[in-house]
């Protein structure tokens, strides 16, 4: 049997979900907001004085109150529950956790983790915070494969720190 996943968004679901992101000389602000309303519509991000090329502006957008629905409903259909799991994860203390995606990505509308140096284009952190929160990724992450190959976090099959799978399945 196959049972349908429910619709997590981490709204009202105890779950605070922040964007931080840092615009260098050389980024593009329309591209770096868009980029974070293809993943986060809901987002507000505060306006930038237009700068022309190159711009010597360091600034740092910072999103909060963001809800995770369009995120979790992109990881669907790349079917990256598990990678999912596993990179948001990784770095999970007490309550709160910390990864990072390509700004990229994101801007076409994918979703790809980074776990070493800075990619081109940049990357923006997610910050997840709540109670429970180890048990709401599995759960929002879940897939019907799990039903066969059972997973959780930290577990003898997640990938490791470079983000290199740990195992194969066939």
């Amino acid at each position: 049997m196959d049972l349908k996943p429910l619709a997590y968004n981490g709204r009202d679901e105890g779950i605070e979900i922040s964007l931080r992101t840092e615009l260098r000389p050389g980024d593009d602000v329309k591209n770096v907001v868009t980029a974070i309303h293809s993943l986060f519509p809901d987002a507000i991000v505060e306006e930038f004085e237009a700068e022309t090329f190159p711009s010597k502006q360091l600034a740092e957008i910072v999103c909060d109150h963001l809800s995770f629905e369009v995120f979790l409903e992109i990881l669907r259909k790349q079917a990256i529950l598990d990678t999912a799991m596993d990179a948001m994860g990784q770095n999970i203390q007490e309550n709160q956790t910390i990864f990072r995606i390509s700004r990229l990505a994101a801007f076409a509308g994918k979703i790809a983790f980074v776990f070493d140096d800075m990619p081109l284009g940049g990357c923006f952190e997610i910050h997840l915070k709540g109670v429970g929160l180890s048990d709401w990724i599995e759960a929002c992450t879940w897939h019907s494969g799990r039903q066969h190959i059972p997973r959780q976090l930290h577990d003898e099959v997640a990938m490791d720190a470079t983000g290199e799978a740990s195992t194969w399945h066939q």
